[in-house]
């Protein structure tokens, strides 16, 4: 079940990523600095108010101040996001003098030219590039033993996000182990899916696959999954908060008791919200809630919540601390109410 789970939602990524083709990035872009410097290469991306910026003589790209970049000229295709949520894939102009600061970006798409405030551009991706190369994630591990009571931690955690100019994949999974000589080894896996395509400036549908593991809930395997209808509260180039309800089924596969169902299936509402913000260029928060209220049990309610405080420590690798929660009001066997833990290690990202 989770292996075909996590093959559908790769076919998802992939398919979306064949509505264009992609062509060779050219190497002749050109951006001018306040001071007057100027840099001739590739634009690689703009996120978080920082545009990344290679030559062919950098080892590394450059991260450059948007709010003090005087000019910028490309031939190439780029998708582009506005603090509004408008999404736009074209070519991107601006004129250099201290009067233009601001004020002369200029946006060519599908054959019409616009003026937009720079300040406004809060996301810049390629289009040209591979589908492999427009993927963002991260990685992140930790270990920790206790030679008192022989107690072994191990967490494995990985990320990966595909944005398109409608289209936002987010696909998350994580793996724990706990072995402890004076009790029981528990063992907690996750995978969580995320497909949303905007509809406006401000509103989006989508779908949900969640799969869940967890010895602590005596639970085998719990597969939810259902459709989700929202909007974005707040959106800047280091903020984004949205909310989203809907509605869900879930599965749930509980370890055998005596005089017990092992498998409930169970219809739920949905509510939905997802937080991200970066702070002081070395740290980010990414934060999820979700809601539901149960339609086939009235009275019974689950919780599940997890955030992720990202420190970077040096280039692409920071440290990572995990809190995470599933609640349920009522079990539908004898089993612990609560499932909650932190774990910490580093990660790297791409």
């Amino acid at each position: 079940m989770r292996r075909s789970a996590v093959q559908i939602a790769l076919t998802v990524v992939a398919v979306l990523s064949c509505g264009n083709p992609l062509f060779a990035k050219r190497k002749d872009d050109l951006v001018v600095m306040a001071n007057g410097d100027r840099f001739t290469g590739e634009i690689r991306k703009l996120e978080r108010g920082i545009l990344y910026f290679k030559s062919s003589y950098m080892l590394v790209p450059v991260q450059l101040d948007w709010a003090q970049v005087d000019q910028l000229d490309s031939q190439d295709q780029f998708f582009i996001t506005l603090k509004n949520g408008k999404r736009y894939t074209g070519v991107i102009e601006k004129t250099g003098g201290k009067e233009a600061m601001g004020t002369a970006l200029r946006l060519e798409a599908q054959g019409k030219a616009m003026q937009i405030e720079q300040l406004d551009v809060i996301g810049i991706q390629q289009s040209e590039e591979t589908f492999w190369s427009q993927l963002n994630g991260s990685i992140d591990y930790g270990l920790s033993y206790t030679s008192g009571n022989s107690a072994l931690s191990s967490s494995l955690a990985a990320a990966v996000e595909y944005q398109r100019s409608k289209d936002l994949v987010r696909l998350t999974t994580s793996s724990q182990f706990d072995a402890n000589s004076k009790g029981p080894n528990t063992n907690r896996y996750t995978f969580d899916g995320q497909y949303f395509r905007q509809l406006s400036e401000r509103w989006f549908y989508g779908g949900l696959l969640d799969l869940l593991k967890s010895d602590q809930q005596k639970l085998d395997l719990r597969t939810t999954f259902g459709g989700v209808f929202g909007r974005t509260i707040v959106r800047t180039e280091r903020t984004t908060f949205v909310l989203f309800a809907g509605g869900v089924f879930s599965r749930e596969h509980y370890f055998p008791q005596a005089q017990t169902t092992a498998i409930r299936e169970n219809g739920e509402a949905l509510i939905g919200a997802n937080f991200y913000t970066f702070r002081f260029k070395v740290l980010d928060i990414r934060s999820s809630a979700l809601l539901y209220p149960s339609l086939s049990n009235p009275g019974r309610v689950r919780l599940s919540s997890d955030s992720n405080l990202h420190i970077e420590l040096v280039k692409d690798f920071y440290w990572d601390v995990h809190l995470y929660e599933n609640f349920d009001s009522r079990p539908p066997i004898n089993a612990p109410r609560n499932d909650l833990g932190v774990t910490t290690g580093i990660g790297w990202k791409f």
